[in-house]
């Protein structure tokens, strides 16, 4: 599983606005109604930026991810009664209880192989209620398909190089800090729209939204990176 280091987490997590958070949050919001939608798990909840945001709108959240140093920092700073738990997804389906909502943001499906993922969006039907609601933010198979190779730029002040591939469905991110530190390497099973729709559907889920820029106006397309997508549960 992709293990998101310390640089990572400084140079590309803290430095986001809170304003950005804010209009993702608004985007989850608008497509989990309350009452209707109030239990909601945000599934690899990192440091906690959602989660916080969609407590604050009043939601009952429950945080899980694998990695220990970012739940501290999640709770460190917290303000809203959200329940954090480090928890491995591949097992999800040993969590407590279900949800009325799950969200999985910022590419954070994909991680294992096509069947272990496909397990992995099983188990997440299977905490959810009848009529539930998952929502994904998740990276377009088709723009990275047309856009390999590698690109160095400046962030936060540091020089980076990153080189993007993919080997059939598979997309492998490998970052260069320079020689001070250690590269860090991810890698994710991508999908088109059709194909996770399919995917989902065959663990009961119906598509009701594919978009780009948590913006519903905007069709998820090969010109953007990332994508967002709203399922429901069958009831």
């Amino acid at each position: 599983m992709n293990e998101y280091s310390p640089t990572w987490f400084e140079l590309f997590l803290q430095p986001i606005a809170p304003v950005q958070t804010e209009r993702e949050a608004a985007f989850i919001a608008r497509w989990l109604p309350q009452p209707a939608y109030c239990a909601v798990l945000d599934l690899c909840c990192g440091q906690g930026r959602h989660a916080r945001a969609l407590a604050g709108r009043g939601y009952r959240v429950t945080g899980v991810d694998s990695n220990a140093a970012a739940l501290a920092a999640a709770r460190r700073v917290s303000g809203d009664p959200i329940v954090y738990l480090q928890h491995d997804m591949r097992r999800l389906a040993e969590l407590p209880g279900t949800f009325d909502a799950i969200v999985c943001l910022w590419q954070s499906f994909g991680y294992f192989d096509a069947a272990t993922n496909a397990d992995i969006l099983r188990q997440i039907s299977q905490k959810l209620r009848h009529g539930g609601r998952l929502a994904l933010d998740i990276y377009q198979r088709d723009f990275f398909e047309r856009n390999q190779g590698t690109r160095r730029f400046k962030h936060e002040g540091r020089a980076i190089s990153e080189t993007k591939r993919m080997d059939g469905d598979r997309l492998t991110v490998t970052l260069d800090y320079g020689p001070d530190l250690p590269q860090d390497i991810y890698a994710w099973q991508l999908f088109s729209p059709d194909e996770i729709a399919t995917l989902a559907r065959q663990h009961g889920f119906e598509l009701l939204l594919a978009c780009a820029g948590f913006d519903q106006a905007t069709p998820a397309s090969a010109e953007v990176a990332r994508m967002q997508l709203v399922f429901e549960r069958d009831s």
